[in-house]
């Protein structure tokens, strides 16, 4: 097995030793370096351009400590380092600095071989923000990694790096089309109950639209839950894993549902309450706010779980909005203003980082969106520096 395809928290001193016994190649995906990279300015672009090289092309691991002799492993000096908590502490801040744009997902571990002594590892993702570019003392360039060593990306494989990032874009919203359609239709995996309007939360991980990512389901685990569900049950689907908020092996229709896709993709449902207000239909906004920020939340977890990379696009959507009113009042206000259209569509937010603890601030610039939708000047669920109220 390749050290890559190893769990980064399951590699051992041994691992590294197998390597050395064994004459293990460089590649595409590992790298070997004999000593630490130094603090010249030379020495940190060297450094940002060997991590962003990996990130660039397949991702890979980075060893520091290991020497190689024409490209195979060799020996195992190690280095001498004091405090190697310091030390993965400034790698991180030092390749924050010398990289554009951030390589997120990273991970730095420290093997021990004595007192003082070890070895680096540095675990790059494949990056889903790629291409990145050296930013030390002036120097702007791309590298790739191939069989032979990183080099400098030609013309070509940038274009071609630029492009791909903007047709998985594309690919994502149209997924998300393609999903929204079915939704209209009904066809989801299991019916929705009654005709109200439909909330639909999108959690799509760029990963997902890479090749390869398929997520094999923990048994022990019961997936996303549905939007605003306390219990809930969970079934498999041609898609992947999906919770609901009905009986258990019931074929009757459901109020919330939540596919977890094998691509790492997100999509719950649910439908919104409404209420007559001033002649029409409404709907509340506060507690939509306050589902979607939850169910992004859980959805970050298990993808945590299943180690679904950053970055994520979170897409709302609401289905049947048309004549819809949302009182800012809870329901009380002398004039309402239907929504015109049959759906909301607000553009998608890139996460780069799942922190949930973060995504009250981050959702903001969506929900003010939501309600500008239905004449109101922003929401009120945030104060005036852009810290979220707590509902009573």
């Amino acid at each position: 097995m390749a050290i890559s395809e190893i769990p980064f928290d399951d590699l051992t001193l041994q691992h590294i030793r197998d390597l050395v016994d064994g004459g293990v190649p460089e590649g595409r995906r590992l790298e070997f370096k004999r000593d630490h990279y130094g603090r010249t300015d030379d020495a940190k672009k060297e450094f940002a351009a060997d991590v962003s090289a990996l990130a660039n092309s397949s991702g890979g691991d980075l060893i520091i400590g290991v020497s190689e002799e024409r490209g195979l492993a060799s020996g195992l000096p190690g280095v001498e380092v004091k405090n190697s908590d310091a030390l993965i502490l400034a790698i991180s801040e030092s390749l924050r600095s010398s990289v554009e744009p951030h390589i997120f997902g990273l991970r730095v571990r420290w093997l021990e071989i004595g007192p003082e002594h070890g070895v680096i590892i540095i675990r790059v993702p494949r990056s889903w923000a790629a291409p990145h570019r050296v930013t030390v003392a002036k120097d702007s360039r791309f590298f790739i990694r191939d069989e032979n060593g990183k080099h400098a990306m030609s013309v070509d494989e940038l274009r071609r790096a630029f492009l791909y990032a903007t047709d998985i874009e594309n690919r994502i919203r149209e997924f998300r089309g393609q999903r929204l359609n079915a939704l209209v239709a009904n066809e989801g995996p299991l019916a929705l109950d009654n005709d109200t309007p439909c909330l639909v939360v999108h959690i799509i991980p760029l990963a997902g639209f890479s090749e390869g990512l398929q997520i094999e389901f923990d048994d022990n685990r019961a997936g996303v839950p549905p939007i605003g569900a306390g219990g809930w049950n969970s079934m498999y689907s041609i898609d992947g894993l999906v919770s609901y908020s009905g009986p258990e092996e019931s074929a009757g229709s459901v109020r919330a549902f939540t596919t977890f896709f094998r691509n790492g993709v997100v999509e719950a449902v649910a439908r919104l309450h409404t209420a007559e207000a001033s002649g029409t239909r409404a709907i509340h906004l506060e507690p939509i706010e306050e589902e979607v920020v939850s169910i992004v939340a859980r959805a970050f977890r298990e993808l945590d779980f299943y180690r679904v990379p950053a970055p994520f696009y979170i897409l709302v959507s609401i289905l049947g909005a048309k004549g819809i009113t949302a009182p800012k009042d809870h329901w009380r206000q002398p004039v309402a203003y239907p929504y015109r259209s049959e759906k909301i569509l607000l553009p998608d937010l890139r996460i780069e980082n799942a922190l949930p603890e973060q995504l009250d601030t981050l959702m903001r610039p969506l929900f003010d969106l939501l309600w500008n939708a239905f004449g109101h000047r922003r929401s009120p669920s945030y104060d005036e520096a852009g810290i979220r109220r707590r509902r009573r």
